[in-house]
């Protein structure tokens, strides 16, 4: 059996490891972890030495890693996860004083009606504290946060595994909306209107079918999408400058409704809420400096 030094282990080494693993390109990897790309590529020899393997070989799609490297990966991921806590657990969190930098998944959708308050009340309760953003959605949220490149998302997802945590911020319902001088639409909307007229609809996957469409099927209705697009914040543009009619999330349109001289309607079918939650995970539970952000969100929630 070899017996390992551990005097001659850098933990460091084990982080440049878990970011090679994450992004499967030197680069990026250094990137990820403030080092310079010589410096990974140091650490990447260290650690094949470490290893007495390749660990990781060149392929046109960028760094694979190695069956030893795969097999040892969660491991060395949770070695890192449990550090990190330990010395987590340790500290308080001041948000007056603190520069802590949060990285967020957020869908556009959630990024319109959350990012504004948010903002605010950073500015007035921790004026150091910083955010980034990246862009996320249903498919991929939970992912995002598996592999460690977001710390928490918000917006609609799939039910999250075990190690991880959700909490909802609100339940969100529908509306519809035109432009205000559509030359099908007059006081009202109903259902056998709704269904001539042509639609616009926002899917984050990119499918020309989405959840309205599975409402309307259930009840052996269909309508016409026209057009398809995985941005929410088009969606009201769009609805302004054609003829089209959205179904989309009520905060949505209402905080732009007056700007872009929209009308809106109820939906003429009952469309069933969706739940905007908080996701992270398990591991940041006692995180002092997460605690104060989830509770800030939640706020902020209840206030959209």
């Amino acid at each position: 059996m070899n017996v390992i030094n551990l005097n001659r282990v850098d933990l460091n080494l084990l982080k440049v490891f878990d970011a090679l693993v994450a992004e499967g390109h030197a680069t990026r990897a250094a990137e990820r972890i403030g080092l310079t790309q010589p410096a990974v590529s140091h650490a990447l020899n260290r650690l094949r030495a470490l290893f007495g393997d390749p660990l990781f070989v060149r392929s046109p799609h960028g760094m694979v890693p190695t069956s030893l490297a795969q097999d040892v990966a969660p491991r060395v991921h949770s070695i890192l996860e449990q550090v990190e806590g330990v010395l987590i657990c340790g500290r308080a969190f001041e948000p007056a004083t603190s520069t802590r930098q949060f990285v967020l998944g957020l869908s556009d959708y959630a990024a319109f009606v959350l990012l504004p308050q948010l903002t605010a009340r950073l500015d007035r309760e921790a004026p150091l504290v910083s955010l980034i953003i990246h862009n996320t959605g249903r498919d991929v949220g939970l992912a995002m946060l598996d592999e460690g490149s977001v710390e928490l998302i918000a917006g609609n997802f799939p039910e999250p595994a075990s190690h991880m945590r959700e909490e909802l911020l609100y339940d969100e319902d529908f509306i519809c909306a035109s432009r205000g001088d559509h030359p099908d639409l007059d006081g009202t909307l109903d259902l056998d209107r709704y269904l001539s007229l042509r639609h616009l609809q926002v899917s984050t996957s990119g499918s020309p079918t989405g959840y309205v469409d599975a409402v309307l099927r259930d009840r052996g209705l269909k309508r016409t999408v026209a057009l398809t697009v995985r941005h929410f914040l088009l969606a009201p543009m769009l609805a302004d400058s054609s003829h089209l009619v959205a179904t989309e999330p009520r905060r949505m349109f209402t905080a732009l409704a007056d700007k872009l001289q929209l009308r809106l309607f109820p939906p003429p079918i009952t469309i069933p809420p969706f739940r905007v939650v908080q996701t992270w995970h398990a591991r940041h539970d006692a995180d002092p400096g997460h605690q104060w952000l989830r509770r800030i969100l939640r706020e902020v929630g209840k206030e959209a």
